[in-house]
């Protein structure tokens, strides 16, 4: 089976640093996030996954009612004004979470793992979540990731592969029609694309790791789909592979390794400089209204806080927050406004929201 992703070695190459003189954004808001009170939840709940829709509306996924180390049991939730709504899960079955809800467009889907074995795919279709069958072939369900937006519905799963058939590779499919259509990007790369983000109907962007046979290493990359086929960007000038991307206006790409944030410029990628903010455990990158990142650190590891911060203008900003807040997801409307979810430390769900 395939093995959890390995953490390189930082190399000691210099990288171009990035000056507030490379990109011109507005000022930005006060790096400040407000709670948005939870709907009723039972004991031992999480909410991890977040999907903006708008200034008044966004989805949260996780869980509740866990018991010992059992899982415990979905939880969907839609934020509509100043209140929440509940809607069927139709076809689940047993305990377990709803990892992620992705939304774009009115279109809304969820994904959650049943009795931790089985994968638990629906669409919403304004009155419940109905199941659509996944791809073929899922062999572990945890390993799934799904994106939404201008470039459609997009899902990577994990199938048996591999030389002898025995271990997990990574298999992506975009939903055409009613139908999954394979993309045989992700089978080269380490494990698969990390992210797939789009800006139009035939522009979407992805990253992970791809092997160099001639270094002997993986390699961090990032591609471009042009709505047919994929093209690999320059690799990044780091050891590390890319765990997420953000596309931008003019061509302007940024990608958020483990432990850095580069920009991509149509020639050549720079380094936001280190901080004390942002030192490692990059996990997740997007853009707030003026078109600066965004970044979600890997609550996993890290035994401190873990607060949702910002680049802006050649400087790292931390978001504030009414309580000690490990952010777990990050999700921007089009209107800009953000929308976070988290947890307290005695492991309370959060879902904040700025400006």
């Amino acid at each position: 089976m395939r093995a959890l992703p390995v953490r390189l070695a930082v190399a000691a190459a210099a990288v171009v640093a990035l000056t507030p003189a490379a990109a011109v954004h507005a000022e930005p808001a006060p790096a400040a996030l407000r709670d948005v009170p939870l709907p009723f939840l039972w004991p031992r709940a999480g909410v991890t996954g977040v999907a903006a829709v708008s200034d008044t509306e966004a989805w949260i996924s996780g869980r509740q009612g866990r018991t010992g180390d059992g899982t415990g049991n979905p939880v969907v939730r839609r934020r509509a004004g100043a209140q929440w709504k509940e809607y069927p899960l139709e076809g689940w079955s047993g305990s377990g979470a709803v990892w992620q809800v992705v939304a774009h467009g009115g279109e809304v889907w969820a994904w959650g793992v049943q009795d931790d074995e089985d994968l638990y795919l629906a669409r919403f279709d304004g009155t419940a979540f109905r199941p659509v069958a996944p791809p073929p072939g899922v062999a572990y369900a945890h390993g799934t990731r799904m994106w939404a937006g201008p470039a459609g519905v997009w899902i990577q799963v994990d199938v048996s592969g591999g030389p002898d058939g025995g271990q997990l590779v990574p298999a992506l499919f975009r939903r055409v029609g009613g139908a999954w259509a394979a993309d045989p990007v992700a089978r080269p790369l380490q494990d698969g694309l990390s992210d797939v983000q789009a800006r139009g109907a035939t522009e979407a962007w992805g990253g992970g790791c791809r092997y160099d046979a001639a270094a002997g290493r993986p390699e961090p990359v990032v591609l471009r789909w042009d709505g047919a086929a994929w093209t690999a960007l320059p690799p990044l000038p780091a050891d590390r592979c890319v765990e997420s991307v953000a596309p931008a206006a003019g061509g302007t790409v940024w990608a958020l390794t483990w432990d850095a944030l580069y920009r991509w410029d149509g020639a050549a990628w720079t380094a936001a400089p280190a901080a004390d903010a942002f030192d490692g455990y990059g996990e997740k990158v997007r853009l707030d209204g003026d078109g600066n990142p965004l970044v979600v650190l890997s609550r996993a590891s890290i035994y401190g806080p873990a607060p949702l911060l910002r680049y802006a203008g050649g400087t790292w900003q931390t978001f504030t927050t009414p309580v000690e807040t490990w952010v777990d997801d990050v999700s921007v409307a089009p209107s800009g406004r953000i929308w976070a979810t988290g947890s307290t430390v005695i492991n309370s769900p959060l879902v904040l929201t700025a400006p």
